[in-house]
């Protein structure tokens, strides 16, 4: 345990109808005590644990009272941090907070370093590092499923599942280095049996970082391109998505002339929803920009919209999109259903055979609902099936890679007859990266980066 007690605001500063402090550490009912008054007559110190009081917060060298508040003590061991915990709960203005906050430092308290609550709570053995990371992902979640994966890796969902592997690699690493150390023995070495256990690891592992590439679209938000050449609708459309004028629309061509993004949720699933720029070739420097800018995103998008325009004849421009769609995942959409027809069904179909073709309005909002559905339904397909999926960060997967090295190199060295003390080094390594993964094998260096990336409070 971290000897030290530190302070740090819970809740962000600003007007609010609450703000938090909280302290940690072995001084922290002490300090508490020197700031806070009950209003029943009892002492701080032998407050029942997780149970609010109602008091006063004064500064002890002025005996002027700061605020009306409620005190909370969580003791060691059963707090956030395992180690005791104040909480008090104040009036939300951020003079308040900032006060209190300046006579806990003036008491002995340090002010915490981003994500040092979480860091003491791995330190204390209360979570592993990957469950620390969730506490992270859940503060930064922009949809409701990455918060329930998230909220799964919590749980511990991930770590028993690395923890698992471990205990098979452990099984093989004790068989090689068994017959490492009795070479003069009899039985031999159960080669099939550690080629199936590896096969199984390498399989699994492989599996867990196809659905980690899906599930990237849960964490960041699909992107949603809007594309067609100009005057089809497409700024009508973002905008009726998006619920409100974000894009200006005009009836004359080249009118958007940078790409817009809006972050929208579709039943719980986050979307980056763009608005590019008319394609075609631009008729001046800054058109062209803007005509690039959509071409990138065309390039980088999930899903793609291409917009049609009924009320007018195919043109060069239309078939060229559709040319260049066919290896991309995409809708098409047939803007202006509120006004007359001038393309049939053998249009439609004769540049996307096969197609579903879904008529809206943008300006009367008609059809929307329908293509957000579709849409929603879309990205789902690309995503790993819940219950097998697991959020995991980038670092995480950087190490599952390295873990995945190491036991394909063993697996090849396994089958070219190489040297029982070269294959259990592969296996110790495989080893070394998973418990990367769960903090059991750790650097001061990795854990201020991971910590880093934390708010002050938590």
């Amino acid at each position: 345990m971290v000897d030290d007690t530190i302070v740090a605001p819970a809740t962000p500063l600003g007007v609010g109808a609450i703000g938090i402090v909280r302290i940690s550490g072995a001084e922290a009912v002490k300090i508490a005590s020197r700031l806070f008054v009950p209003r029943r007559k009892s002492a701080v110190k032998d407050f029942v644990s997780h149970r609010l009081y109602l008091g006063d917060v004064f500064n002890p060298q002025t005996q002027e009272i700061v605020d009306e508040a409620l005190l909370v003590v969580m003791r060691a061991p059963h707090s956030y941090t395992r180690e005791d915990v104040v909480e008090f709960q104040l009036h939300g203005g951020p003079v308040v907070v900032q006060k209190v906050l300046e006579l806990l430092l003036q008491e002995g308290a340090r002010l915490a370093e981003p994500g040092e609550f979480t860091r003491r709570a791995f330190l204390n053995g209360r979570l592993d590092l990957s469950q620390a990371e969730a506490v992270a992902e859940i503060i930064k979640a922009r949809s409701e499923k990455a918060l329930s994966l998230s909220l799964r890796h919590l749980r511990g969902e991930w770590g028993r599942k690395i923890r698992s592997w471990e205990s098979r690699l452990l099984n093989i690493l004790a068989l090689v280095q068994a017959h490492c150390d009795f070479l003069d023995q009899e039985e031999e070495l159960p080669l099939e049996t550690i080629d199936k256990e590896l096969t199984y690891l390498v399989e699994e592992i492989e599996k867990e970082l196809l659905h980690s590439e899906h599930l990237k679209l849960m964490q960041e938000g699909a992107l949603v391109a809007i594309v067609g050449k100009p005057n089809v609708g497409k700024s009508s459309l973002f905008n009726a998505i998006v619920g409100w004028d974000r894009a200006i629309v005009t009836p004359f061509p080249g009118t958007t002339r940078d790409a817009l993004e809006e972050n929208i949720l579709v039943d719980g699933l986050l979307f980056r929803l763009v608005d590019t720029a008319g394609m075609r070739k631009g008729y001046d420097p800054i058109e062209s920009i803007g005509v690039q800018k959509a071409e990138e995103y065309f390039e980088e998008a999930d899903l793609v919209i291409v917009v049609l325009d009924q009320s007018i004849p195919l043109e060069r421009e239309d078939e060229m999109l559709a040319e260049r769609v066919k290896n991309k995942p995409h809708f098409v959409v047939l803007n202006k259903s509120d006004l007359p027809s001038c393309l049939g069904k053998g249009d439609i179909s004769r540049l996307y055979p096969e197609e579903e073709v879904i008529e809206i309005s943008a300006l009367q909002g008609e059809g929307i609902d329908k293509l957000l559905k579709r849409i929603g339904e879309r990205i789902k397909g690309e995503m790993s099936p819940e219950d097998q999926a697991i959020l995991i960060t980038a670092r995480q997967k950087e190490e599952l890679k390295k873990a995945l090295s190491f036991l394909t190199e063993a697996q090849s060295n396994l089958k070219n007859g190489m040297s029982l003390d070269i294959l259990g080094l592969d296996l110790e390594q495989a080893l070394r990266e998973m418990g990367r993964i769960l903090g059991t094998q750790v650097d001061k260096e990795l854990l201020d980066t991971i910590f880093s990336q934390f708010c002050l409070g938590k």
